[in-house]
């Protein structure tokens, strides 16, 4: 009988403890091992900056593309203008889709300040999806941006090799037989 009496006494201490535990705030779910994994996995999604989530070629072009106008300092009027006309005719966008798209990008690098130093966090989820045409395109697209006001600076034309030598090395990676 002692130990009946003994046992209640702790499962009733067990609850007592639980409850008072919960009235000051403290939620003993957060101790699920599977529901931290989950929140682990989804803090890990969702908090790492959108640029470096694009997966699309089209949308890190973009990006590319404006991040080159950009080195140059602020984009001015002129170059948003040539820059949406390129998104028209070599993206085949109508104005509207061109604007939203100038739109999405200019907001994706405003608190970038050296694409060139993050470049293969932007492309790693989209490289796959490039192809050689896309890849050539996008090279010569980023050297005509950057010629639109003079001869490009040093740090367009780092941007445009580093850009060059990542895809490189990609092909030479994908272009083996082993």
């Amino acid at each position: 009988m002692h130990v009946i009496i003994g046992v209640l006494t702790a499962v009733a201490g067990l609850i007592w403890a639980v409850v008072a535990l919960q009235r000051a705030g403290i939620n003993l779910s957060g101790l699920n091992p599977f529901l931290w994994l989950r929140r682990a996995e989804w803090r890990k999604k969702y908090s790492e900056k959108p640029i470096y989530a694009l997966d699309q070629p089209m949308d890190v072009a973009a990006v590319l593309l404006l991040g080159v106008a950009k080195c140059e300092g602020e984009i001015s009027a002129e170059q948003k203008r040539k820059i949406h006309l390129i998104f028209e005719q070599d993206f085949r966008l109508n104005s509207d889709e061109a604007s939203d798209l100038l739109l999405a990008s200019s907001h994706l690098i405003r608190n970038e300040v050296y694409l060139v130093d993050n470049l293969p966090k932007i492309l790693d989820k989209s490289a796959a999806k490039f192809t050689p045409e896309q890849v050539s395109s996008l090279l010569s697209l980023m050297q005509r941006i950057a010629s639109f006001e003079g001869p490009p600076n040093s740090e367009q034309q780092r941007l445009i090799t580093a850009t060059e030598e990542y895809f490189s090395a990609r092909q030479d990676k994908n272009g083996t037989w082993n």
